[in-house]
């Protein structure tokens, strides 16, 4: 069994260069966006991708006892309340622990890692196979493959030129890991950046972003808003920073935790008491992004590896 066969993830190819007028092929997916069926397809970055949820949220049914044991774990000061910040806190961590449990668990079923650890080597010769169904130029082909050596190179701590299981995690869920996670959004970053200025501009992300985005998630998405959105500065353009909101997944849980608090936070003091929170569960549902986070967050526990 392949590697990105194993895991579920899609991989396609983003140039680095290339006319404008044509569709940038896309950079593979890692799991931390929102998928084709709207969810995580991840990437995060996140997510679009994370985002990391695989469960739509239509399998279960949230009661208020979930949303109350949700609290409790929300509620890390144990102050009777949560924050928005702390329910961003508890999202990183779930969706860390969950990223290690699923590669984990098919670790030593996939054929590259029977011996207990992944190779560059190994890594790059299934990655030569995906590149040949999405793209024969040479130039293209290899500033895809540097890439995948930076980021290889940063997931391995240890520097013995293999990955074990943990830094198997980081290499491929680059949200999970500080430096894996820069390389990575550099290089999508670069993608974007198509006059090279430094910024994305609004007519750089409807090319690149926009367009990709679109191939996966819902037509009804406030396109506009959402650029403004994650436009944090104010500036009309997308900076590093706020792109690496953007790509770890943050930016969209961030968004629909915001109508959890728009929905249940009565006091408008921006914390949710553990009542509160209980409360929403008959009208939470026509939120659909935030249902599924809190649905799933309910039904899958991450705390015991």
């Amino acid at each position: 069994m392949a590697l990105f066969l194993a895991l579920g993830i899609a991989t396609v190819v983003r140039c680095e260069v290339g006319d404008e007028d044509d569709p940038l092929p896309e950079d593979h997916d890692y799991g931390d966006e929102e998928d084709e069926e709207g969810e995580d397809a991840g990437d995060e970055g996140g997510s679009q991708k994370l985002n990391f949820q695989e469960d739509d949220g239509k399998h279960e049914q949230l009661t208020q006892k979930h949303l109350r044991d949700l609290h409790k774990k929300f509620d890390t000061n144990k102050d009777g309340k949560a924050s928005l910040d702390e329910i961003m806190a508890f999202a990183h961590e779930s969706n860390k622990k969950a990223k290690q449990k699923e590669i984990q668990s098919i670790f030593h079923e996939i054929d590259a890692t029977k011996d207990g650890h992944l190779s560059l080597e190994e890594h790059l010769s299934e990655y030569e196979e995906i590149l040949d169904t999405e793209t024969n130029v040479t130039s293209e082909r290899e500033v895809l493959k540097q890439h995948e050596t930076e980021k290889f190179r940063a997931a391995d701590t240890d520097g013995d030129d293999k990955l074990d299981k943990d830094e198997l995690v980081a290499f491929m869920s680059p949200e999970t890991h500080p430096e894996v996670f820069d390389i990575h959004t550099k290089h999508i970053f670069k993608t974007q950046d198509l006059n090279g200025d430094g910024k994305i501009s609004k007519d750089e992300w409807d090319k690149t972003v926009r367009r990709e985005h679109e191939a996966h998630m819902d037509e009804n998405t406030d396109h506009e808003g959402e650029f403004k959105e994650l436009d944090e500065d104010g500036s009309g353009d997308i900076n590093f920073e706020e792109m690496r909101h953007w790509e770890s997944g943050r930016f969209h849980i961030h968004q629909s935790m915001k109508k959890v608090f728009h929905v249940g936070d009565k006091d408008n003091d921006k914390h949710m008491t553990e009542h509160e929170l209980a409360m929403i569960v008959d009208h939470i549902e026509e939120h659909a992004d935030a249902h599924s986070h809190l649905t799933y967050w309910a039904m899958h526990d991450h705390d015991e590896m």
